[in-house]
């Protein structure tokens, strides 16, 4: 644990603070609960409040102003937390490098985004929600529950192979799936106790690490054949594989072997369970509000008629896009963001001290209540567009903000509304009563069990 008077100037007041521990600082609290200590620090000190972590000093920073002086107007001095060695899941992709490199890999990544292309992995996105809905089938009207979060953990692993290598790698690729499906035991599976996450800071749990390297070699095997393949019989398939193997950057070098492996698993894998749980409680929030799923259908029957969505369509479905958003405001995946302070600065009256942790996390950034009205009150019309625009550009950051805004945002956003539109197109879905929701704070901000619903045929538009 790092010693706070080694970190402040001997004459810089500190934001105010929780109370700590002598020894351990907020450190339990950060181990049970570690965003409902930040809410109770932000409804009790304002915003900026300093913990103790065992990371080290630490603000919490919940107003727009703030946060975008760490991630906008004085980036160079807040720097993105990642190791000095690449990372053993995500090598040196865009989620896990920093400086020049990941200048150069997102120029190189940022054309598989682009408007134009997006727009032509619409029709691949439905016909798979398509084919999730077909397999649905025998479940509807039965009065037997699902459970979302691992239907939708399906779904977008689906999705991105489709968007990626053209193909359900997932289902046709044996190493692959068994790499992902122990990444996903681990990664995302029940809350740990206290004493296995001290474990785990510790270095104690060999057994872990063990399966954890296990999982990255079988991935790696899948991902290095796919690479092979393509590089020995291209495929003239208009994916985003295709995309990373074209790319070259200001020199004319392309990526290499290694690299091309980092960016695919980044985009594949470093995505797809926050993508999952959006998407879940997406179907959650639009089952627990009526009138919004009513006007949602509404807009349905208006725009499409009955017809499948296309990139066309898709850019007239304001309310659908507004239920999206306003979901991920109160529900944002990535619920919280780091960055470490590179030198001395000055933010809302305090002295910020070398090597301090900010952090931003945008689920209280979300319920700010200068900035949102009725912050806990689910209202989609936030989100259409002659609201947006008076929006704090800082208040609302689901997919991040800045300069590392997540690359894939538009993408995912086009994904988000084509789900919701193409299953409610075809089924209503409606909450198991005995099912408590509860949601944690983990790797991502996600319900511990999952959401149970029953599925039905969606009621035939007037």
């Amino acid at each position: 644990m790092k010693n706070t008077t080694m970190t402040t100037p001997r004459n810089a007041a500190l934001p105010p603070g929780s109370k700590r521990h002598w020894l351990l600082g907020n450190g339990l609290g950060q181990l049970k609960d570690p965003l409902g200590q930040l809410i109770q620090g932000r409804q009790k000190h304002g915003d900026i409040v300093y913990f103790q972590l065992h990371h080290g000093p630490s603000w919490l920073l919940s107003h727009p102003d703030h946060v975008q002086q760490v991630l906008a107007d004085n980036v160079g001095n807040y720097l993105y937390m990642v190791g000095d060695a690449p990372d053993p899941l995500l090598g040196r992709g865009l989620f896990a490098s920093t400086g020049d490199f990941w200048r150069r890999q997102r120029r190189m990544v940022q054309p598989s985004f682009h408007r134009a292309r997006l727009a032509r992995m619409v029709e691949g996105m439905v016909r798979d929600v398509q084919q999730l809905a077909e397999r649905w089938t025998p479940q509807a009207g039965t009065g037997e529950p699902m459970e979302l979060l691992a239907q939708m953990r399906r779904l977008t692993i689906t999705m991105l192979g489709t968007s990626i290598f053209s193909e359900d790698v997932y289902e046709s690729r044996d190493p692959l799936r068994a790499g992902m499906d122990q990444l996903g035991k681990m990664m995302h599976g029940p809350p740990i106790s206290i004493f296995r996450a001290l474990a785990g800071l510790l270095g104690l749990n060999g057994s872990q690490t063990r399966l954890f390297f296990g999982a990255i070699e079988q991935l790696n095997t899948a991902m290095y054949g796919l690479i092979a393949e393509r590089r020995q019989s291209p495929s003239g398939k208009d994916d985003m594989m295709a995309m990373l193997m074209e790319a070259q950057d200001t020199q004319g070098v392309a990526m290499t072997d290694t690299e091309l492996r980092d960016e695919l698993v980044n985009l594949y894998v470093g995505g797809y369970e926050s993508t999952a749980v959006a998407l879940t409680w997406i179907l959650y929030e639009v089952m627990r509000h009526p009138e919004a799923e009513q006007r949602l259908r509404s807009e349905l029957a208006t725009v499409l008629g009955g017809r499948p969505l296309t990139a066309e369509s898709l850019q007239s479905l304001h309310y659908a896009r507004a239920v999206v958003e306003e979901t991920l405001r109160l529900h944002p995946p990535a619920w919280n963001i780091v960055r470490r302070a590179v030198g001395e600065d000055q933010l809302g009256g305090y002295t910020v001290a070398p090597d301090t942790k900010m952090l931003i996390p945008p689920y209280i950034l979300h319920r700010h209540p200068e900035f949102w009205p009725e912050p806990e009150r689910y209202l989609p019309e936030r989100f259409l567009p002659e609201q947006k625009e008076r929006q704090h550009r800082y208040a609302y950051m689901p997919f991040g903000a800045g300069q590392r805004q997540c690359v894939g945002h538009g993408y995912t956003l086009t994904l988000l509304t084509i789900t919701l539109v193409t299953l409610l197109q075809r089924y209503q879905l409606r909450l198991e009563p005995k099912h408590r929701v509860v949601a944690i704070a983990a790797s991502t901000h996600r319900p511990v069990k999952g959401v149970l619903a029953t599925l039905h045929s969606a009621p035939q538009a007037a």
